[in-house]
């Protein structure tokens, strides 16, 4: 069958192919017997009659249709002006109507330090370029070239919409939340109701029946298209979420993840309501939680105070895909929101969490970006495959997770195809020892970055010592700056030089990526010393080729035992000779072992 001239009232059209069927408007399937419990009206999804044959789709809810109708119709300019202390705003080109009084807005650079983003509403509009807010300029300074964006409070929509999908799911096994390509402001306050912490809350299923599948969707394949370094503005294409929420201070955001876990834009229940958490056993909900072709950007603050953009912990799987997410900050100068990601690190805003550690072996990420503002950009965890992953300007790129908030520890590996990730403090940091004090397990094929410090870090050393895995380090990195904070079982390989064989002339430390190393002692002899040998994966060969003797020394006064059951701290290669060596555990202590 062909069905056509399905066209959306809202003047939004989508394209699917399902089993032959060609169709344009909103989303229908094939469904020889549709759904008649509740009316289309009641519901907000589509019955639309073609050829004199009506096709519905009950499983879809349209945020912007009755009776939810969310406005989605957020604004964004970069000429605001404040006075110290003051709560008049201005814009040149605002061109605010008498319409705007009541409506939701943010103000980046207006509110404390740290804090940077005044969320408040509209009190009064004086003229197309003038309108009066309900909080004051609390930077201490007139301001001028802010970022100021607002629009009508969608969260109450998208809830009843996010409602009713549930409520489908209690006699059905799939619901769509559908967002046609707006930008919608979500300014409503952080909830609990649902076993969550977030403004859009869903919550737990129960574990002995079917696994339904909730899926937030919007429109096309560009949703994680990245910022240009260049834009005046946040991005914000496509069906976006735009988050005005932001904690007032380190205290506050502490406070709220200990009482109800972290929050998120989007949240599924959380650790701070039993779920993801160890009780005898893994608890999670019985729920597949998708997130497709959808924008969620965040309140922007300089010290990490923002909500994650969907928190998927408690769901005992997780689809996501073609999503991108980050705070409403710019890069072009003269903004300076991202030039101090470590400033991210006074705060714990995590991006994105994927399931917990015993989750039911679904967790799919693909064509993530994450554009920066936060503590720690994605949670990643065991079963995890992801094929491309951005992260920019935060505390922490990506973050493996052994165990985290009382999950079990992680068992089982996961997988990233191709991760860029740029201007973070730290690319990879470990979450957590996994199961056993093993793990968590984690292989990146691709890690692309031009950082002159790129690193692995982790919340403690056990963390670190537990880790394992293979991690190939790609782009014009600085070779010289890759470190670990403790020994770890990652091994990092150096994908800029492929035979990973360096030339020596002088005292140095082998590094994480070092594998052989030609020392030539024809200007004198000199000292070579291995790294810490606990948990160390990698397997270095030393070669003497000048005329001097070449010292090759452990750290800490770890042995080396190169002939015999007898270890010294030390060992001399006169020229020509080579020492072969590997980090091996004898029952009570590490050291290196001649191969």
């Amino acid at each position: 069958m062909t069905a056509t001239g399905y066209v959306s009232t809202t003047g939004d059209t989508r394209k699917v192919n399902k089993a032959g069927d060609t169709m344009t408007g909103d989303l229908v399937l094939n469904d020889s017997s549709p759904d008649t419990t509740l009316s289309a009206a009641s519901k907000g999804y589509v019955d639309t009659a073609v050829s004199g044959a009506q096709q519905t789709s009950p499983w879809v809810f349209d945020v912007t249709r009755a009776p939810y109708s969310a406005a989605g119709d957020a604004r964004v300019v970069a000429d605001g002006a404040m006075g110290i202390g003051s709560a008049v705003l201005t814009s040149a080109t605002a061109n605010w109507p008498t319409t705007v009084v009541g409506k939701s807005i943010s103000v980046k650079g207006a509110a404390a330090t740290g804090v940077t983003t005044l969320i408040t509403t509209v009190a009064s509009r004086q003229s197309a370029t003038q309108i009066t807010l309900n909080a004051a300029n609390a930077s201490g300074s007139a301001l001028t070239g802010l970022v100021v964006i607002w629009g009508t409070d969608d969260t109450a929509a998208i809830q009843a919409a996010t409602d009713a999908a549930v409520a489908y799911l209690a006699t059905h096994t799939y619901a769509q939340v559908y967002f046609p390509p707006r930008p919608y402001i979500v300014a409503g306050a952080l909830s609990n109701a649902k076993s969550g912490n977030g403004q859009i809350t869903f919550g737990p299923v129960a574990t002995t029946g079917v696994k339904p599948i909730l899926e937030f969707r919007g429109e096309t394949d560009g949703a994680a298209a990245v910022r240009h370094w260049q834009q005046t503005v946040p991005q914000f294409a496509g069906s976006c979420l735009i988050s005005l929420g932001v904690f007032a201070s380190t205290t506050a955001q502490i406070n709220s993840i200990n009482a109800d876990g972290n929050p998120g834009v989007i949240s599924g229940p959380t650790e701070g309501h039993g779920y993801g958490v160890n009780s005898g056993g893994a608890v999670f909900s019985n729920m597949m939680a998708a997130l497709k072709d959808l924008a969620i950007l965040t309140t922007h603050s300089a010290y990490g105070l923002t909500y994650g953009a969907a928190t998927l912990w408690g769901c005992a799987n997780a689809h996501v895909e073609n999503v991108g997410y980050g705070t409403a900050g710019t890069v072009a100068s003269p903004s300076t929101d991202y030039s101090s990601p470590g400033t991210f690190g006074t705060g714990l805003s995590v991006g994105l969490l994927l399931p917990a550690p015993g989750n039911n072996d679904h967790v799919i990420a693909k064509n993530v970006s994450c554009g920066g503002g936060y503590t720690y950009a994605l949670f990643l965890t065991e079963h995890a495959v992801m094929d491309r992953y951005m992260a920019l300007y935060c505390w922490a790129g990506l973050c493996a997770v052994g165990n985290y908030a009382g999950s079990v520890g992680s068992v089982h590996a996961m997988k990233v195809v191709s991760a860029s990730i740029e201007a973070c403090t730290h690319e990879v940091y470990i979450v957590g020892v996994g199961s056993g004090g093993v793990g968590p397990i984690i292989d990146i094929d691709q890690l692309s970055t031009e950082s002159s410090t790129p690193n692995v870090d982790g919340n403690s050393l056990g963390a670190l010592m537990g880790a394992l895995g293979r991690v190939k380090l790609t782009g014009l990195f600085t070779e010289s700056g890759v470190s670990i904070a403790h020994p770890t079982g990652i091994e990092l390989i150096n994908g800029q030089d492929p035979r990973a064989i360096k030339r020596k002339t002088g005292a140095f430390t082998a590094s994480p990526i070092d594998r052989t190393l030609i020392c030539d002692t024809s200007g004198g002899a000199f000292t070579a010393t291995l790294p810490d040998a606990d948990v160390n994966p990698v397997e270095y060969v030393l070669k003497n080729v000048g005329a001097n003797a070449l010292t090759v020394a452990t750290t800490s006064s770890q042995l080396m035992y190169t002939t015999n059951g007898t270890g010294a701290t030390t060992a001399a290669l006169t020229t020509g000779q080579s020492l072969r060596v590997q980090a091996l555990f004898n029952g009570s202590s590490w050291g290196w072992y001649a191969t």
